[in-house]
């Protein structure tokens, strides 16, 4: 096996750089560009090696792509993809937050004019979670999305049961197609 199609391999296993130069004896650098050469994506894998925020924002897009089985995970494809998923022509950024001071908080500002819906988790601390999906239009412009626990806001008008998401998203679908 050559130096290229070790590095794939171990590559395919480890998803971090550093890892698989360690394994093999090379720079992460030389497993970067055999990686590019090969057309490999290098995409990394944040449930392993991540933050806590990391591990908890791949759970929540874990969580999606099992609700939604049509969505194309897009950081599979790309390392940091400017949205989380695909489904059909539509971009969607999976958020999530756990409860702080009684309110969850969503950071959209990298993604607020790139997705075309948002859907929010908010984790409880004992894991049970709150679902929305926020369509672009209705959050354009807004750096945050602030959910106090105790009060309703106009916010929670956009939560939808888990069971309902890949349904929503199949009615998006077919009223566009029948729209065109």
């Amino acid at each position: 096996m050559d130096k290229r199609d070790a590095c794939i391999e171990s590559y395919s296993r480890l998803k971090n750089l550093k890892l698989v130069g360690l394994e093999l004896g090379i720079p992460w650098q030389t497993v970067y560009v055999h990686l590019r050469a090969a057309g490999v994506p290098v995409t990394g894998d944040k449930k392993r090696y991540g933050s806590d925020t990391d591990r908890l924002a791949a759970k929540a897009e874990a969580l999606f792509a099992e609700l939604v089985p049509a969505a194309v995970d897009q950081n599979d494809m790309q390392f940091q993809a400017k949205v989380d998923f695909v489904v059909g022509d539509y971009a969607v950024d999976v958020k999530c937050a756990r409860m702080r001071n009684n309110r969850w908080a969503f950071s959209l500002k990298k993604q607020e004019l790139l997705a075309d819906f948002f859907v929010c988790i908010a984790y409880n601390e004992d894991d049970s979670y709150r679902l929305m999906v926020i369509p672009a239009e209705v959050c354009r412009f807004l750096q945050t999305i602030s959910l106090a626990a105790k009060t309703r806001s106009k916010w929670w008008d956009y939560e939808i049961k888990p069971e309902e998401l890949s349904e929503f998203f199949d009615q998006v679908r077919v009223a566009d197609k029948s729209a065109a």
